[in-house]
Order: C-alpha cells, then sequence, then structure tokens
C-alpha cells in the first residue's frame, strides 16, 4: 500500500519538520479512527515486495509512529503516521524475517564449512597439502 496515495488518514501525511511543531497535526492523530484499514507495512504498495524495512521510527502524539520505509526491490521510498498495532505488527513481521535470515546464514555457513572440511580432507589424503602450506 503506497503511504501517499489516500491524504484524507491522518497517517498517510508527510510531515516536513519536526513533529514535536506540528500541533494542526497531532490533532488530527487524536481524531484517528483505529478500525479503519491498517496497511500492511511489510508490504510495497507498488511492487508488491514483502521486503519494505524500516529507515526510521519517531513516536508521534502517544499511540502514533511516523515512520520512514523503503523498499529494496523497487527502490521506493515513503513516509507515514500508523497507529501502534500497525507498528506492532510490523516490527512482530520484522522480528520473524530476521529469524529466518538468520536460520538460513546458518544452514549457508554450515555447508560451506562442510564443503572447505571435505575440499581439505581430500588434498590432505591425496598428499597435496605439505608442511611448508603452514
Amino acid at each position: 500500500m503506497d503511504v501517499h496515495r489516500d491524504k484524507r488518514r491522518p497517517r498517510d501525511l508527510e510531515l516536513s519538520g519536526p513533529p514535536e511543531n506540528d500541533l494542526t497535526y497531532l490533532d488530527r492523530v487524536e481524531e484517528y479512527d483505529e478500525t479503519a484499514c491498517d496497511p500492511e507495512l511489510c508490504r510495497c504498495g507498488t511492487c508488491g515486495s514483502t521486503l519494505v524495512q524500516p529507515i526510521d521510527w519517531s513516536l508521534i502524539g502517544r499511540s502514533h509512529w511516523r515512520v520512514v520505509l523503503r523498499c529494496p526491490n523497487c527502490e521506493w521510498s515513503g513516509t507515514g503516521v500508523f497507529g501502534q498495532e500497525a507498528v506492532d505488527r510490523f516490527d512482530r513481521e520484522l522480528d520473524r524475517g530476521t529469524r529466518k535470515l538468520q536460520s538460513t546464514l546458518t544452514r549457508v555457513s554450515r555447508a560451506c564449512m562442510e564443503a572447505e572440511i571435505e575440499a581439505f580432507a581430500a588434498a590432505l589424503e591425496s598428499d597435496l597439502i605439505v608442511p611448508f602450506d603452514f
């Protein structure tokens, strides 16, 4: 979902200056209806990728966050203000992605290490390694 498409919801406004100085904006955030459709922050509104990353986020008011997002797939970036529930869902999705990346890194590292060990063992068996190599 492109956070700049629908300017009617407060979460879709891009702030030009520090959030503390935008009192009109904070009043509008208080009127924000939490039952309105919250976007999937991890999904890019341009290309549909689920790899959207937060570049920066800061608290606005008591229950909303100004989040700068970037899609590494199509290089889209945008800023929006989102409710706590949407940001919590995004945070859980980021944690899930981090665990998945860590699992993949562990698996790939293990496979590389096993391949290196096998190559070293084969070189030892073939007398291709001599004391001078060390």
